[in-house]
């Protein structure tokens, strides 16, 4: 009992932090939260590709020695359960919608490949 409770003891966990972007430049992120951290690793769902915009909360994790990003507080505000957004800074979206539909810069496209304003 002793041993295990010694070995879980000098384990190190892994602390898990919110900080703030404070410069994304070719590649090079760096946050500010408990401290400054430079060249975060960013970390996205395959196939998804983003650059980090200044000011961001993003959660940043201790792994192999290095800080890296597992993600950006979300924003939900007008989708709905199971639905997926994604959005650029400057507001340009695409919206997969639980009906199948497609919304890309509020041009709706339903699940048969019809523009809502051509029914």
């Amino acid at each position: 009992m002793w041993i295990s409770e010694r070995m879980a003891k000098s384990q190190q966990t892994q602390q898990m932090q919110t900080g703030t972007s404070t410069l994304n430049d070719k590649g090079k992120v760096e946050a500010v939260s408990t401290g400054a951290e430079r060249n975060i690793k960013m970390f996205a769902p395959y196939g998804y590709c983003f650059s980090l915009p200044k000011g961001m909360e993003i959660m940043l994790a201790n792994g192999d020695g290095q800080q890296s990003a597992v993600g950006v507080l979300m924003e939900v505000n007008d989708i709905e359960a199971g639905e997926i957004k994604i959005t650029s800074l400057s507001g340009a979206y695409i919206h997969l919608k639980n009906d199948g539909s497609v919304v890309i810069n509020g041009l709706e496209i339903n699940r048969n490949g019809v523009v809502a304003d051509d029914i």
